[in-house]
């Protein structure tokens, strides 16, 4: 069956964190295979200044799910682990985004592929760069490894290798 590499996005900073990205893992794992796991960093938060720091990682999961049915499939994880997001930007147990699908580019109602704003925040860009630097950003047309390079703000404090906490 043909299988697409789609690079996911995960990050938590409301109860324990590193359980919450692998319990998000783990129900990855029914949808596909994840061939391979980020370190996890640890960042300041982004927009909402008023809360704790978050835990982030990224995934790659290889899966025969399209996008939008992939998107429901994430939408419905993070309600089964309680994402709890009530301010933009704020505070939740679990946030999934699909930052690649493939080399492709979509444009739904509900799902922008490449996410939209990945391009810019280190804390999605470093885990992608553990798992592949040399991908190239589908509409930025550069390697991750150019685009973190080039990055102004910095919001990562510290990372974490993933054996020890996943």
């Amino acid at each position: 069956m043909y299988q697409t590499d789609c690079f996911i996005a995960l990050g938590s900073n409301l109860g324990n964190s590193i359980y919450n990205l692998g319990c998000a893992i783990k129900e990855l794992r029914k949808f596909g295979y994840i061939s391979k796991i980020a370190d996890v960093y640890i960042s300041e938060p982004y927009g909402y200044k008023y809360q704790d720091n978050f835990y982030n990682t990224a995934v790659l999961l290889k899966t025969n799910k399209q996008p939008l049915e992939l998107i429901n499939i994430i939408s419905q994880i993070e309600k089964k682990l309680k994402k709890n997001k009530r301010i933009i930007n704020g505070p939740r147990n679990i946030d999934i985004d699909i930052i690649f699908y493939g080399k492709n580019k979509y444009f739904f109602s509900n799902l922008i592929i490449p996410h939209p704003r990945a391009k810019d925040r280190d804390f999605v860009l470093l885990p992608i760069l553990d798992i592949n630097p040399f991908i190239q950003h589908p509409t930025e047309k550069k390697s991750i490894k150019t685009l973190s390079a080039k990055l102004q703000k910095k919001y990562i404090i510290k990372k974490l290798s993933y054996r020890n906490l996943i």
